[in-house]
């Protein structure tokens, strides 16, 4: 028997890049995020063209802080019986009603309002704080000092590291990509990872395979291609994606978006690729591996549920990972090789992770994926023939 490896490889990527949904997969992103863009955009314009309907309100005001110039001005009517506001609103006489108690800042101020859906829940608290805040304004005779007491304060903030300006969030996020990458392309590739070692199986032609080609180079070949049709499923996800962030950019679409305030940190950006491969490669030999134990393809998607636990495992201690690095629980999430790539890509976004232990996690993540292939190999030439049930992990070890 002859390794092949180029073969299968070949027949893999093949396969796969003739597939429709592959590439309706990867484009699905970019796509949905231009959609959303869009839109946005024109609801925006339309209700920019549209106005804002004015609403009208009564209130009553035992504070004497209300500006009746004011009120009226933005639709209201002062009235002296509560109930008969809470009645008008209920008969849908005026959109809302406003009872400011004699001391509103220890006292709440009661909003009734007509329900104009989730959408416009915040409108009758903006409109009647806006009120307040305006008349308060007025008796004061100074706009910025009430401003200033409702903390309205503007400030610039600038940090530097090593003597120089630095801007955390913009070394922040070109390191997170790499993250969010991982997540998004496991988990379009997730059944395709299951099925690789599975199909042959279930059309009942393994064992014909493996008398021409060596389960080691089969499997080798499979999770190559895995590989390289995950790369190109990032850059088809990626790519579109960036191109749609820098349109949208050029046409004003996007005016809060500052790309001069990223900044790629070399080695932040090498340890993210590094983790990224190493991690991706894990996953796709401990998928292959739950394939080659499973009978079918409806039985290896109940143990993705596990996988996925996994995966979204070191979000739980998010806010851990954040303000402690060095916690106890932080390092074994580091170093546990299933847990590791997705929490060293965090701490690697965050600046919490060294040289050396980013190559010292990608280390252990290697070692544990050739551990994983090995089983793989044994897990798939002893269940190649194995139909009914599951293959049991230590059969498959114990056998010569």
């Amino acid at each position: 028997m002859g390794s092949n490896i180029g073969t299968v490889i070949a027949f893999e990527l093949m396969r796969t890049l003739k597939s429709k949904g592959f590439w309706i997969a990867g484009l699905i992103v970019p796509v949905l995020f231009a959609g959303v863009i869009f839109l946005t955009q024109a609801t925006s314009q339309q209700a920019q063209q549209g106005g804002t309907p004015a609403l009208t309100f009564e209130y009553t005001d035992a504070s004497g802080i209300i500006d009746p110039a004011l009120a009226t001005k933005a639709g209201g009517v002062a009235i002296a019986d509560a109930s008969q506001g809470l009645a008008d609103v209920k008969a849908g006489k005026v959109d809302a009603f406003f009872d400011v108690p004699a001391d509103p800042v220890t006292q709440p101020i009661a909003v009734s309002g007509q329900d104009k859906g989730v959408a416009q829940t915040g409108v009758y608290q903006g409109l009647v704080t806006g009120l307040v805040q305006a008349s308060a304004a007025e008796k004061v005779g100074d706009p910025q000092l009430v401003a200033l007491a409702s903390g309205q304060v503007n400030m610039q903030v600038t940090t530097y590291q090593d003597g120089k300006v630095s801007n955390s969030i913009g070394r922040f996020l070109p390191p997170l990509l790499f993250l969010i990458a991982f997540y998004l392309v496991l988990i379009i590739q997730s059944t395709r990872m299951l099925n690789s070692s599975l199909e042959e199986k279930e059309n009942r032609v393994t064992e014909m395979i493996l008398t021409t080609i060596r389960s080691s180079s089969l499997l080798a070949g499979k999770v190559v291609s895995l590989i390289v049709t995950g790369i190109i499923q990032m850059m088809l996800t990626i790519v579109p994606t960036l191109v749609v962030v820098l349109v949208l950019r050029q046409r004003g679409q996007m005016p809060g978006l500052d790309l001069s305030a990223l900044e790629f940190d070399p080695q932040r950006m090498v340890l993210g690729a590094l983790l990224l491969v190493t991690g991706f490669l894990l996953f796709t030999a401990g998928l292959v591996t739950i394939g080659a134990a499973m009978p079918s393809a409806k039985d290896a998607q109940s143990m993705f549920t596990v996988v996925v636990l996994v995966l979204v495992s070191p979000l739980f201690i998010m806010t851990t990972i954040i303000k402690d690095p060095s916690a106890p629980i932080v390092q074994a999430f580091t170093y546990f090789p299933a847990t590791a790539p997705m929490t060293a890509m965090i701490r690697n976004a965050l600046g919490a992770l060294g040289w050396g232990p980013g190559l010292g996690v990608t280390a252990v993540v290697l070692a544990a994926t050739w551990v994983v292939f090995q089983v793989a190999v044994r897990v798939y030439q002893y269940g190649s023939v194995e139909y009914s049930r599951k293959v049991s992990l230590k059969l498959a070890l114990q056998r010569p």
